[in-house]
């Protein structure tokens, strides 16, 4: 069921590196935030999310925090352009890419997302046209 709003997904035009993305701290069973590693299936040729965040336990305040992996680590494991998904919420999320600069992990802001596409959340945000737009590269089964 669409409620008519237009999907609100636009490349970032100014170039914003950063060393660390802002992450969701804790899970939320409305929002439903995630971190997630974007690859593309050399088979199907979709991408397909590797999440990075889950659930784990429940602070002094009660509410239930989100691990994420630690992106300084796995990113000594990417190549150069691999692509990070951050979701706050239905109505927020950041695409990142990598790029190492002297040997040092840091995250290219190239997409941002804003606003909600229908009451059947979550539904998984389509980038494809954005990294298709941005001319984003696709080595090794991993988009970037």
């Amino acid at each position: 069921m669409n409620i008519g709003f237009a999907t609100n997904i636009e490349l970032v035009s100014d170039y914003i590196l950063i060393r660390r993305p802002a992450l969701p701290r804790f899970w939320d069973p409305v929002s439903r935030p995630y971190v997630a590693l974007i690859v593309e299936d050399p088979i199907s040729e979709k991408m397909i999310r590797y999440y990075l965040s889950f659930g784990n336990g429940i602070n002094e305040e009660g509410r239930e925090l989100l691990d994420v992996v630690d992106l300084d680590v796995l990113a000594n494991d990417l190549e150069h352009g691999a692509l990070l998904e951050v979701r706050f919420s239905a109505t927020q999320a950041n695409l990142y890419q990598l790029e190492i600069l002297r040997g040092m992990p840091c995250w290219r802001w190239i997409g941002k997302y804003r606003g909600i596409q229908d009451f059947n959340y979550p539904s998984t945000i389509d980038w494809e046209s954005l990294i298709i737009e941005s001319r984003v590269v696709m080595p090794h089964g991993i988009i970037g």
